[in-house]
């Protein structure tokens, strides 16, 4: 610690001992700065060093989580919008491509095969759930 009457605002002195500052006031020296200026350095590095602990602690899993949270319902809307896509496509396919008279009767047996298809797969989803033992 510095002695309260040593005057910090100029360069300390090669020959004066200040015990743990002293190589403070070499390097003080050697730069043209004040103890003072040295100082303020590392309280202003110490900052910087808890800045970054606490960006590195809290920030950034907050941004890992959200990008996470934004790409899901990204992924969660596109996936949605491909399976509606797929189920005009099967309807449009199996009403241009099945040979069935009278048109009214092809479409409409179009839009039952279909629900049907959706029928048994939550059927089986539901089966398959209810199948764990609780």
């Amino acid at each position: 610690m510095a002695p309260e009457n040593e005057d910090l605002s100029t360069p300390a002195s090669a020959g004066q001992n200040n015990g743990a500052g002293g190589a403070q006031g070499q390097q003080a020296q050697r730069t043209g700065k004040t103890q003072l200026d040295l100082w303020a350095d590392q309280a202003a590095d110490y900052v910087v060093q808890g800045v970054a602990w606490l960006k590195a602690r809290t920030t950034t899993k907050a941004q890992t989580a959200l990008r996470a949270i934004v790409y899901g319902v990204v992924i969660v809307v596109a996936v949605i919008a491909a399976f509606v896509l797929l189920v005009i496509t099967l309807v449009r396919i199996w009403d241009v491509y099945v040979p069935i008279e009278p048109l009214g009767r092809r479409i409409w047996l179009g839009y039952v095969t279909v629900g049907g298809l959706f029928f048994i797969v939550g059927a089986f989803l539901l089966l398959w759930k209810g199948s764990g033992e609780e």
